[in-house]
């Protein structure tokens, strides 16, 4: 891909060799054209139909309004498959050169917008969601997103429409997580707090809200399936709880907490 000078990342500098390639998944972008194309194509002939109907009816007798009526649904089918065609082209025409790429020391993005290259330094924070779909108790798949906030203010979305889109995303968290952990231990060692969406944690305990708890009377802080539970010492419930969504730094949170307390 470097090596291509008609690649939109011929031109990457600084970012190491590259590992991993992450390209708009094909199918998603044939499956999206076609059925929007389909809705496209459906809205004049339902829009014929409905002048046929109406026609129809005012031709056998009926009056104006009777004529209006037998035209409605089609023409509400028509504007329908209209806007839903429109607007399936149009994302599908805005994420067609979407891709990314990674490397050794950061990653690369590419869309309609242009370049953007970040380095594992240059990454202010990373949110995942990652969630799981059942339906009836059967599993259906897991989608994938992850955010990335940089220090110059750019915000970066990737998500399934990349191909192995969770092989990057967790690349990217781990290797923003070593770049960033030595600024996270120099601030608690600093006696500061470190702010990870509603929890605070600094040496001596974790806040949530205006509550706070010291380590020691932590029993536990409990992962599963999205959702961070702070167990209390002689507590029947949870003493505070939030979602991985909505913690900026995964990572770096759960190294960090596991040196104070049981992470189970």
């Amino acid at each position: 891909m470097q090596n291509n000078p008609d690649s939109p990342f011929a031109s990457v500098i600084n970012l190491g060799p590259l590992k991993t390639a992450h390209p708009y998944k094909g199918l998603g972008k044939w499956v999206g054209l076609f059925f929007g194309g389909l809705c496209l194509l459906a809205a004049p002939a339902l829009g014929l139909l409905a002048l046929l109907l109406g026609f129809d009816a005012y031709d056998s007798g009926s009056d104006l309004g009777s004529a209006g009526e037998a035209t409605i649904l089609p023409l509400c089918f028509a504007s329908g498959a209209l806007l839903i065609g429109a607007l399936v082209v149009y994302n599908t025409w805005r994420n067609w050169p979407l891709q990314a790429a990674l490397y050794e020391n950061g990653f690369a993005h590419y869309d309609r917008k242009g370049l953007q290259q970040v380095r594992w330094e240059q990454i202010e924070a990373v949110w995942q969601r990652v969630t799981k779909h059942y339906t009836n108790g059967v599993y259906t798949g897991t989608t994938h997103s992850y955010t990335v906030q940089a220090q110059n203010g750019v915000k970066l979305v990737l998500d399934d429409k990349l191909a192995k889109v969770e092989d990057l995303g967790n690349a990217i968290q781990s290797g923003a997580a070593k770049a960033l952990w030595p600024k996270y231990v120099a601030t608690l060692q600093a006696g500061q707090r470190l702010t990870f969406g509603p929890l605070v944690l600094d040496a001596n305990g974790l806040s949530a809200g205006n509550k706070a708890l010291q380590w020691k009377d932590i029993k536990a802080i409990k992962i599963a399936r999205g959702v961070i539970s702070v167990k209390k010492e002689g507590g029947w419930l949870n003493w505070a709880s939030a979602t991985v969504p909505q913690i900026p730094n995964f990572y770096i949170f759960y190294e960090l907490v596991g040196r104070f307390t049981k992470v189970e």
